[in-house]
């Protein structure tokens, strides 16, 4: 037996109303379709549902014990209709997005604040991850998306770039008392010559991002030489404000800068572009909340210092 919701709305409709005509018009059928659904469902039901004559329609006693089954039939399947289209709802305007501490910290509150302003019926769950974890969370489905540089083009996944941003110099506002006082680092641009006697904090020569640094760094014949390094870029910015030395970053720590005295300088002769990407699942479809998320993320990064053009 495979009894249909459409074909349980048609019998109700005739119980209650007693009428195969009126029953049609209120479920938008010809009285020829109607009475087609009916004759299948007592086909398959093996009995009759109903006594017709030309005047009255009239429940058979099969009829009548079918009756309170089918309204209740018909109100449960209702009542998880709704529950499972607000789900998709729920699911279609909730977004989970990966990146690193110092993304989530210093580009992350400003969008979501911006998003939140825009479109409140959206949600963004955000997870701060070690960059080694993200394309994983991507692809096991636990991440919606992870946003970050230096993505490499990988199996079962898909890049967006975003933007291209430039390295920068961040440097002490005030330097400790005593020894030389780089000066010229207190500019909007600083080229990698400036550095050349300047004391120098970064990463450790195995990060991605102080591997990109190091090339550069290389030509005023300073890669990889001994100096205090840090895991995390907060540690970084915290320890530039304390005098240990100036560091060069990607261009979206200003957001973390501005809580520091600090000064952030592009980097020129050359600049060094880093673009910024999303990475989602490979064939996975974007949804609204995930474009609305990205256009306002995309506008919050061109607002930090820029390359030249």
């Amino acid at each position: 037996m495979n009894v249909s919701t459409r074909q349980l709305q048609a019998f109700l409709a005739v119980a209650r109303l007693q009428s195969f005509t009126r029953a049609a018009e209120q479920i938008h059928l010809s009285q020829a379709g109607l009475s087609l659904l009916l004759r299948e469902m007592e086909s398959q039901l093996g009995c009759r549902l109903f006594d017709r004559t030309t005047r009255s329609v009239a429940l058979t006693e099969a009829g009548r014990q079918l009756l309170p089954v089918a309204e209740r039939m018909l109100r449960e399947w209702s009542d998880i209709s709704g529950r499972l289209d607000k789900l998709s709802v729920d699911v279609a305007h909730t977004l989970t997005v990966a990146a690193t501490p110092l993304v989530c910290s210093s580009v992350m509150p400003v969008v979501l604040k911006s998003l939140r302003q825009a479109q409140p019926d959206i949600e963004v769950v955000v997870r701060d991850v070690d960059r080694s974890q993200i394309e994983g969370l991507v692809l096991s489905g636990e991440a919606d998306m992870a946003l970050g540089i230096l993505f490499k083009a990988a199996s079962g996944i898909q890049r967006q770039r975003l933007h291209a941003l430039p390295l920068v110099c961040v440097s002490p506002r005030e330097w400790p008392a005593g020894g030389s006082k780089p000066r010229r680092l207190h500019r909007s641009h600083v080229s990698w010559a400036d550095l050349a006697q300047v004391p120098l904090i970064g990463l450790p020569v195995g990060n991605p991002i102080q591997q990109v640094i190091d090339l550069r760094l290389r030509e005023i014949g300073r890669a990889n030489e001994a100096r205090t390094t840090f895991h995390h870029l907060h540690s970084v910015v915290a320890m530039v404000e304390a005098g240990y030395g100036a560091a060069v970053m990607p261009a979206f720590v200003q957001g973390a800068c501005s809580r520091y005295a600090v000064n952030v300088s592009v980097m020129t002769g050359p600049e060094v572009p880093l673009d910024f990407y999303a990475i989602t699942r490979k064939g996975a479809e974007a949804t609204d909340a995930a474009r609305a998320f990205l256009a306002v993320f995309t506008a919050q990064l061109r607002q930090y210092p820029q390359l030249e053009t």
